[in-house]
């Protein structure tokens, strides 16, 4: 029997990232977002908890995404499906858009 990578995600609301945020990752092709992943249909979005952001200008992971990311990351969870009937959390910021 062979070992299998298993991976655990977590859904959270779309309300934990901004309206911008929100719009930059619906407008630009997930090929050319500044993190791996992509659309969730028309829901949200799937994406790898990055843990560091190395990127600069376009290539930086928005500020309130990176939050969520780390978030997530400290939660014990390698990916985040934001999706908008998702669980809000306390902890993270909230954005009313």
């Amino acid at each position: 029997m062979s070992a299998h990578d298993v991976r655990r995600y977590i859904v959270l609301s779309t309300s934990h990232v901004s309206e911008e945020t929100a719009r930059r990752l619906d407008n630009i092709p997930a090929g050319d977002w500044p993190c791996l992943g992509g659309p969730y249909g028309q829901y949200g979005w799937f994406l790898y908890a990055h843990d560091e952001n190395a990127g600069i200008g376009k290539d930086e992971i928005p500020a309130d995404l990176f939050t969520v990311m780390t978030w997530t990351r400290k939660q014990g969870y390698d990916y985040l499906l934001l999706d908008c009937d998702g669980d809000e959390v306390e902890e993270l910021p909230r954005f009313d858009w």
